[in-house]
């Protein structure tokens, strides 16, 4: 196991190799051979909408963290073709919730974790996401309602997490004909797709069953990337509330705490580890979580590709955008070419 100060070590040399280089420019694969001037536009007017809009309520009050809740219910689009049904198994302190959509051909299963801060959202969130995912892939889809933040304190999400997973590795076959997995996640989910990837791997030692692993502009380095830290008014995610959701959700945790590879991926060993897709906005605050992750992960030795978006925020594959669209059809493209193989 390698120790966490050859790790920093590593992670040092990739971010001058980034500097050097160009970050693009050493991916494994990527998407950098692609022409996206014709959606500019669209995409320009998006960020000066977002940037208009009413500044979003601070999570760090009962008030205002039951408004952000409120606001991002509101915003939900649950009308589906595939409507989920809500399964229940034995979480790691009471019932959990996983919602399911299931096409009519069920290739693999795919393991979404949504996003939201680790505070915020539910299976919902990704209701447009994971119905068009599972009948552009032929995919079930099995999205746990985990427990958020500050009422289950960290890490509750992450041992929610698990246990979906062991459900899945254990009944896969038997509820949807198939063993093959695929793990994903979005912001936060992202963060806690790439952990639970780690626990397949590690302690229910099925990482074979793992076809792929779809890393969306998440979060890799609790400790926060110089992007993340350094992020302004950043569309969509600007630092106010950057700096309130680490506030609120890992409190007085110290730098050395929140580098643990168990909290944060990006200090782990990735050796032995499925192809992975990582896709990010070049105006996202996390941009430097997934430049990094992506790097980490090809030098383990394991299969990547990078999907870069010029001038797209957080969460660019949801907006109502060309772009977003392109975004959406290369994830279903890169899960379908696994499912090939």
């Amino acid at each position: 196991m390698e120790k966490l100060s050859t790790i920093k070590s590593k992670l040092l040399v990739v971010m001058i190799l980034m500097c050097v280089t160009g970050v693009v420019a050493i991916a494994q694969q990527s998407n950098s051979n692609e022409d996206y001037s014709a959606y500019m536009l669209e995409v320009r007017k998006l960020n000066q909408t977002l940037a208009h809009l009413p500044p979003s309520p601070s999570a760090l009050t009962n008030e205002g963290l039951a408004k952000a809740r409120a606001g991002m219910l509101a915003t939900i689009d649950t009308n589906t073709v595939l409507k989920p049904a809500v399964k229940y198994i034995q979480g790691p302190a009471a019932k959990l919730a996983l919602y399911v959509y299931k096409p009519d051909t069920i290739r693999a299963v795919v393991l979404s974790i949504h996003g939201g801060g680790w505070n915020v959202g539910s299976p919902l969130n990704d209701a447009q996401l994971n119905d068009r995912m599972a009948r552009a892939c032929g995919v079930a889809v099995v999205s746990p309602d985990y427990r958020l933040a500050p009422e289950a304190p960290f890490p509750a999400c992450i041992e929610d997490c698990k246990a979906a997973a062991r459900w899945l590795v254990m009944n896969a076959q038997i509820e949807f004909g198939t063993d093959k997995i695929i793990v994903s996640g979005n912001s936060a989910g992202g963060h806690l797709a790439a952990l639970t990837t780690l626990f397949i791997r590690d302690t229910l030692k099925a990482i074979n069953r793992v076809k792929g692993v779809n890393l969306v502009y998440g979060v890799y380095d609790l400790s926060r990337t110089p992007s993340n830290r350094l992020a302004n008014d950043t569309v969509f995610l600007p630092k106010r509330i950057m700096d309130d959701t680490w506030k609120l959700v890992f409190g007085t945790w110290t730098t050395e705490q929140l580098q643990q590879p168990r909290y944060s991926p990006l200090y782990a060993n990735l050796h032995g580890l499925p192809p992975a897709m990582f896709t990010i906005g070049t105006a996202d605050p996390l941009a430097d979580d997934t430049y990094f992750m992506e790097a980490r992960w090809r030098m383990a030795g394991n299969k990547t590709y990078l999907a870069v978006y010029p001038e797209s925020p957080h969460g660019v594959d949801i907006f109502p955008t060309q772009l977003a669209k392109v975004a959406r059809e290369k994830m279903h493209q890169w899960i379908n070419d696994l499912l090939k193989k």
